[in-house]
């Protein structure tokens, strides 16, 4: 599996990699996205993000700024620098960076909320962590932070909670390689509207 889904293969699974695992064989099998929970003025906030070694988010930023496009990209420490989760020291995260790739809250949050939960659960994983009240983080498998990437991205420009659930209903219907192929476009810059096919697909019969 590509894990940085640059390659125009980005839509195929490996057969060996199972959406239970953490991460890929390419990363030593350590998480390689990641959702922190936080306390904000609209009460619980979510962000996802995806884990990436310094080098490998520095290229990707440069490819979307050459199209003028940004990238929100941070150091591990700063974003995880106060975790519990086991995850932070099982692996080494020097040079590693956290690139933000949505924040939800408010009324998105809660029409996410089953689908991180459904999803999350499936890999074994304890969601409430992420979905109850408190700050906490929960460290994910590459297959399901990119199912997950899909929503956040997805449900952020939504007003409608209709529409919300709609796509959040028709990102669980999706099998593994159709996540990914819709991934791979979303944050393509050379696909600038992506999210909004993907939308348009799962909420234009409302």
């Amino acid at each position: 599996m590509t894990t940085g889904l640059d390659s125009t293969r980005a839509g195929t699974a490996t057969e060996d990699t199972q959406a239970s695992s953490f991460g890929s064989s390419v990363y030593g099998g350590r998480p390689t996205f990641a959702i922190a929970r936080r306390e904000g003025s609209n009460g619980g906030e979510v962000t996802l993000y995806e884990l990436l070694p310094e080098n490998q988010a520095a290229a990707r930023r440069e490819r979307l700024e050459r199209r003028g496009y940004s990238l929100n990209v941070e150091s591990f420490e700063e974003i995880f620098a106060e975790t519990s989760a086991e995850e932070a020291t099982r692996w080494d995260w020097e040079s590693w960076t956290a690139v933000k790739i949505a924040r939800i809250d408010g009324g998105r949050f809660r029409a996410l909320s089953p689908l991180i939960q459904e999803t999350i659960d499936g890999a074994d994983l304890d969601a409430t962590k992420v979905t109850t009240s408190g700050a906490s983080d929960i460290f994910l498998p590459e297959a399901i932070g990119v199912r997950l990437a899909l929503a956040f991205r997805g449900i952020k420009p939504l007003q409608r909670v209709d529409r919300m659930r709609a796509l959040c209903r028709g990102i669980a219907r999706m099998g593994d390689e159709e996540c990914y192929y819709w991934h791979a476009k979303c944050r393509s810059p050379s696909s600038p509207n992506g999210e909004k096919a993907l939308r348009t697909l799962l909420t234009d019969h409302l």
